[in-house]
């Protein structure tokens, strides 16, 4: 697991959260209805996970389940609990026109929620028993955040991070690969970033298979996109150090 530091960081990456979802674009699949007039206060919301993760940073998670984030979660569950509509939220454009061909092609009615709130909120409850251990919890927060953005990178890398802590290492191996790809769908300031701790992600659990090399080439991936990123010329030694030592 990255250090806390380091993860809060990805959580503040949420800061930007749906900034695009208005924007222009040209769309390859049937445009996503979006919530224009929500039944849920977006703006209170905001401030809610706002102050869920200054509790969160503060090492106070318990008080962000119990306060802030069960507010948030319990505003958007009653206002949708009886949709008919596969319901899903995106931070860009790219991201909900992804869904919304996705529902189409399954044959459903959906809607892409304007805000990425409710799954953030979902999200950063599972980062915050992350905290605390509790890894059973977590996992099932997490997914909760995945069935409303299924392509969001972040939210994908910390699944994989929950499944690494157990030692899980196929699942881990498997959701930073998928978060790796999500990555193209996040918002431009935010593709390298995520792209690195899934590539590292990727890294760390191909050294505990003993796959060294395939090691080598996800932090060199990593460095090639950002070639000052610390943590990967770091791991990229060690894993160099136990190559080393496997051939003499």
């Amino acid at each position: 697991m990255a250090a806390a530091f380091l993860r809060m960081g990805f959580i503040l990456l949420a800061l930007g959260w749906g900034a695009a979802c208005c924007a222009q674009a040209a769309p390859a699949a049937p445009p996503p209805e979006t919530s224009a007039s929500s039944p849920v206060d977006d703006a209170v919301q905001e401030q809610l996970l706002q102050q869920a993760m200054a509790q969160i940073k503060a090492g106070m998670n318990a008080d962000a389940i119990n306060g802030p984030l069960a507010q948030v979660i319990h505003a958007y569950e009653t206002a949708y609990a009886h949709s008919k509509k596969q319901v899903y939220c995106a931070e860009t454009l790219t991201e909900a026109f992804l869904y919304s061909g996705i529902a189409s092609s399954n044959h459903q009615d959906s809607v892409v929620l304007s805000k990425p709130n409710w799954a953030m909120a979902y999200y950063l409850r599972g980062y915050a028993y992350v905290s605390m251990g509790d890894l059973v919890h977590a996992e099932a927060s997490l997914k909760q955040a995945l069935a409303l953005s299924p392509f969001n990178s972040q939210f994908l890398s910390e699944l994989g991070n929950v499944y690494e802590d157990e030692k899980n290492w196929s699942s881990a191996l498997d959701k930073f690969q998928s978060a790796d790809g999500a990555a193209e769908f996040a918002p431009p300031e935010q593709k390298i970033t995520l792209r690195c701790h899934a590539l590292r992600g990727q890294g760390y659990v191909l050294v505990e298979l003993h796959k060294l090399d395939e090691a080598v080439q996800k932090y060199n991936a990593c460095l090639s996109i950002s070639p000052g990123d610390q943590r990967s010329i770091d791991e990229l030694g060690y894993v160099r150090e136990l190559q080393a030592k496997a051939e003499r």
